[in-house]
């Protein structure tokens, strides 16, 4: 547990929230990663969305471990950008 501050309130928060926010965090750093949704389930970071390459997908659960994620749920859905 970890005690945050928000507006003169404190609250607990515990590890599963510390990891999704993390990766909340990381993933909207990264365009190619916008459409991952993410919940945390007794450690394990669940991933669910749409992603184009697998080089994303290796790089969000390279990123859900370093967030620290005891293990990584991936139900990612690789689609190819259709040609304009």
């Amino acid at each position: 547990m970890q005690l945050v501050q928000e507006d003169f309130v404190v609250r607990e928060l515990d590890h599963d929230e510390m990891v999704r926010d993390k990766l909340v965090e990381w993933y909207g750093r990264r365009p190619s990663l916008w459409n991952i949704e993410v919940s945390m389930l007794n450690g394990i970071a669940i991933l669910r969305g749409r992603i184009t390459t697998q080089r994303d997908r290796a790089l969000a659960v390279d990123l859900a471990m370093g967030a620290g994620a005891d293990d990584v749920q991936d139900e990612l859905l690789v689609t190819w950008p259709l040609a304009a």
